[in-house]
């Protein structure tokens, strides 16, 4: 990162960034979901008496926790902070697995689904990669000089007309 200025960012470009990244933390959570499902022959929401829909409805609170954390983390990152917010990775990460299991626990699963449940460690952890990639692509925006990256078709039309 270049020791000198800072460029600007629109608060747009964060609010997207931050659409992006809650749209890569789901990316990352259904497969590895499935990935758990297929290796232990269960399902992230295993009480029959609790609804199919408790698990989504969960999910959504939880996403709505991550994207109000990355606010917190982008605002951070902007007021100079140039290594990651290490503390708002991990509130991140422990509110994903805090708010399945305390969602589960108030829709009715037992305490094998929520707070022993791989898939809410899965939760967490999505929750923290994907943290983890907002902060390296905002920061790089913010704090380097490097023009946004390019596929090999762009740059050969840029060579082209020089």
């Amino acid at each position: 990162m270049s020791a000198a200025g800072r460029r600007g960012v629109t608060r747009g470009y964060v609010v997207a960034l931050i659409a992006a990244t809650c749209i890569v933390a789901v990316a990352l959570l259904v497969p590895s979901w499935g990935a758990i499902a297929l290796a232990t022959g269960t399902e992230p929401v295993m009480t029959d008496s609790v609804s199919p829909s408790a698990g989504p409805l969960t999910v959504v609170v939880a996403l709505a926790l991550l994207a109000a954390s990355l606010w917190r983390q982008a605002i951070t990152l902007l007021r100079g902070q140039r290594s990651p917010a290490w503390g708002q990775i991990i509130i991140a990460a422990v509110g994903g697995y805090l708010v399945w299991c305390l969602g589960g626990m108030l829709a009715g699963m037992d305490l094998r689904a929520t707070w022993l449940s791989p898939y809410a460690v899965a939760l967490g952890v999505s929750w923290a990669l994907a943290t983890l990639a907002f902060w390296a692509v905002l920061a790089r925006r913010v704090y380097t000089d490097r023009p946004p990256p390019r596929w090999p078709w762009e740059r050969a039309e840029e060579s082209d007309g020089s």
